[in-house]
């Protein structure tokens, strides 16, 4: 079973230390908000092809692997082969720096011993990616497969990112469909965003 958890931002290594991007957060953070909207676009799309999404808090874990194998068969062997994919670019990384011409000795040992230090902690927040990146492109399945045309959610940073992550995956698809991010308020007043999704382009 896939182990997907928290880790942090991304972090940057040198031979002068590790540096984290607080800017760059760790795709666990959006994974739920993910899954969540996957699984109830496809049960709703049967019923309605304007899709309004009420978040729901569950544990990460009831839902990870039940939602994407639902959606992608053999989804689990494909992120462990991505996991184990980034692993061997590590080891070809530390490879690269033994051969620098310009670095000292001592130089190439510290960097590479910052990267084995950082080792677990990149491959796991590069598994979380992947779970993320799989779940995004399963959502764009389910809208093409189904013709949603507008899915709505609650506003706020978590939601805004998952689904410009959806606007960005449908503009750069080989359909091209035109997409647009909508900030409004619903009938309560309350701050929503609508993913508003035309037809392909010509």
């Amino acid at each position: 079973m896939l182990k997907v958890q928290y880790v942090g931002p991304r972090v940057e290594i040198s031979n002068h230390g590790v540096a984290y991007r607080k800017s760059k957060e760790d795709k666990y953070v959006y994974l739920m908000v993910a899954l969540d909207i996957l699984k109830n676009i496809d049960n709703d799309a049967e019923r309605k092809k304007l899709y309004s999404h009420a978040f729901e808090d569950k544990a990460l874990d009831e839902v990870l692997h039940s939602v994407l194998k639902c959606h992608e068969s053999g989804v689990e062997e494909k992120v462990k082969e991505e996991g184990y994919q980034y692993e061997q670019k590590m080891q070809h990384e530390i490879e690269y720096i033994r051969n620098l011409p310009h670095l000292t000795d001592i130089d190439k040992e510290v960097w590479i011993k910052n990267i084995e230090l950082m080792k677990v902690y990149k491959i796991q927040r590069a598994v979380n990616k992947r779970c993320y990146i799989h779940c995004i492109q399963n959502i764009i399945q389910v809208i093409k497969n189904n013709n949603i045309q507008e899915i709505t959610t609650p506003f706020n940073k978590s939601f805004f990112h998952v689904v410009n992550s959806i606007r960005g995956a449908l503009i750069t698809d080989k359909s091209s469909l035109n997409t647009k991010v909508i900030e409004a308020n619903d009938k309560d007043n309350n701050m929503i965003i609508k993913l508003s999704i035309g037809q392909q382009y010509a």
